[in-house]
């Protein structure tokens, strides 16, 4: 049912304003530990953001994809967190005009969407040898 009123002489209607549905996954690096010779990450204080779509018609596009924190240790005293989350497509679109990028980092984003984690290394190799990939 629609409402309207008038004011002043002029009749307004009342329009409810659609709601948006979280649909998009926001990823955020960050470097909490590192070893660097300062003790700083030089992207400090920036924005390190990538989004994708996780949700199509109510569906999950990647079913083991979840929000919270997703680390990796380097083994050489660096250290690099992803956190995930869910957000409107509006405030993804607000997050990426202030990002610099995913720093090269995207394959961190492939391993949380496709196997819920970020595997280590070694495990990495493994797998690439089971399918012949060359190592570089």
């Amino acid at each position: 049912m629609e409402e309207r009123f008038w004011k002043d002489g002029v009749e307004y209607k009342l329009v409810p304003v659609k709601k948006e549905r979280k649909t998009k996954a926001l990823f955020t690096l960050t470097m909490p530990k590192n070893n660097s010779w300062n003790g700083h990450w030089s992207g400090e204080g920036r924005c390190f953001c990538k989004e994708l779509t996780a949700f199509r018609y109510g569906k999950a596009v990647y079913p083991l994809l979840k929000e919270g924190n997703y680390g990796y240790d380097f083994g050489d005293g660096w250290f690099a967190n992803v956190k995930v989350t869910f957000v409107t497509p509006s405030e993804a679109r607000s997050a990426m005009k202030k990002s610099d990028g995913f720093c090269g980092y995207e394959w961190m984003i492939d391993e949380i969407c496709n196997l819920g984690e970020i595997r280590p290394l070694e495990e990495r190799r493994k797998q690439n040898k089971k399918n012949n990939y060359i190592e570089l």
